[in-house]
């Protein structure tokens, strides 16, 4: 079976939320997209099997840019989701940050629900991303 990239899972998953959204809105899930993108290529490799790490390196060293999301897969997306909604990567803005969460939460739902990830199989996964969730909404509300 082949392996939907993690660039084409994004594009349509941020397509599918902005349909309808008033201007505002469709053009801060674009800013959350881009902050995502951003992260993965930066970060994301940290939570990569150190194979996979290997690859992707690899990769890399022939096309750099968006080398994570074009290589990658919705396994790789979801183990990399908890740590883009650490404190670090929260997006400044009060409004983007809390469209970060709650679009990354029901990120999670829509890979487990369209069965690009496997829910229990990759369930620590799941898991950890609605726990980092639940707490960087707790602090951008506080």
């Amino acid at each position: 079976m082949e392996q939907t990239s993690v660039e084409h899972i994004l594009q349509r998953y941020f397509a599918a939320n902005s349909v309808g959204k008033h201007p505002v809105t469709a053009a801060r899930y674009a800013r959350v997209e881009a902050h995502l993108l951003r992260y993965l290529e930066y970060d994301g490799a940290a939570s990569l099997d150190p194979r996979v790490a290997v690859l992707l390196a690899l990769e890399r060293q022939f096309e750099a840019r968006a080398a994570f999301s074009r290589l990658l897969g919705a396994e790789e997306l979801v183990f990399a989701l908890p740590r883009f909604l650490g404190q670090e990567w929260l997006l400044e803005d009060f409004h983007d940050r809390l469209a970060q969460i709650s679009l990354i939460s029901r990120l999670v739902q829509w890979l487990c629900g369209r069965q690009l990830v496997d829910s229990r199989w990759h369930r620590h996964a799941v898991i950890q991303t609605r726990a980092a969730a639940e707490k960087a909404r707790r602090r951008a509300v506080t």
